[in-house]
């Protein structure tokens, strides 16, 4: 398990020892304490992240922690973050939305808590199947004229978007950097405090189903372009054979 890089946090063994209740861990919460790693810490709410090993190896959870009575400067109180948080993770289960999937809370007088973790843990953990294969069938098939189109089309936006994309990555990484955060070269080294938007991104991407399709597509795109370049390159080391 990660070593949590606050171990003076405050928050950390009240969230471990949520953690060990809901999940009906025999762990102490002083042992687990240490491997709480803070991700947000506001006046009135917060988001840690545990590691544990499980049945079905190692989990990831997320823990939100709210001060019900206490208020943001937006005059927003922990007990209507809580609220706001519950409703919007019970509704993204139900319509099987990305995001992270609530396996427990709890509410105090002052406190609330929520246990959630991503989509695929929360199948293994709850003995839910995988979800089927997204890979098409005879029926599926359109018409070779119509699956022309839709390549040529989807290819010319999938170009736009990813150097779109590329270019919003390279401005985030220039910001981070510019704050003396990460190094070039510590990018998967460092624990980065995330903002608002930032953790959206990051909760979005938990969910390993967010950019499957895209990831297929890169895959495939990349295995036919490095397998047509070795062909061009074994066909012009070829020699021409002489005219009878």
């Amino acid at each position: 398990m990660a070593q949590n890089s606050d171990p003076a946090d405050p928050i950390a063994l009240k969230v471990a020892a949520f953690v060990a209740q809901a999940l009906s861990l025999e762990d102490d919460p002083a042992s687990l304490a240490p491997h709480v790693v803070a991700l947000k810490r506001d006046a009135n709410a917060g988001i840690s992240s545990l590691e544990l090993d499980s049945s079905v190896g190692p989990a990831a959870f997320l823990v939100y922690h709210y001060h019900l009575s206490v208020a943001d400067a937006e005059g927003r109180t922990g007990r209507e973050l809580f609220e706001a948080d519950l409703a919007t993770l019970e509704q993204a289960a139900k319509q099987d939305l990305p995001g992270p999937r609530i396996l427990a809370h709890a509410l105090t007088d002052d406190e609330a808590y929520i246990l959630a973790t991503t989509p695929a843990t929360y199948r293994a953990l709850t003995g839910q199947e995988e979800p089927e294969s997204l890979a098409a069938t005879a029926a599926d098939l359109l018409p070779g004229a119509e699956t022309l189109r839709i390549r040529r089309e989807s290819a010319t936006e999938l170009l736009r978007l990813l150097r779109e994309a590329d270019l919003h990555a390279g401005a985030w990484l220039k910001a981070i950097h510019a704050e003396g955060r990460l190094a070039p070269a510590e990018e998967s080294s460092e624990i980065l405090p995330f903002v608002e938007e930032e953790r959206a991104l990051a909760l979005f991407l938990l969910d390993e189903r967010s950019i499957a399709n895209l990831l297929r597509a890169i895959q495939l795109m990349l295995h036919s372009a490095h397998a047509q370049a070795r062909q061009a390159t074994s066909a012009e080391g070829e020699e021409p054979e002489a005219a009878s």
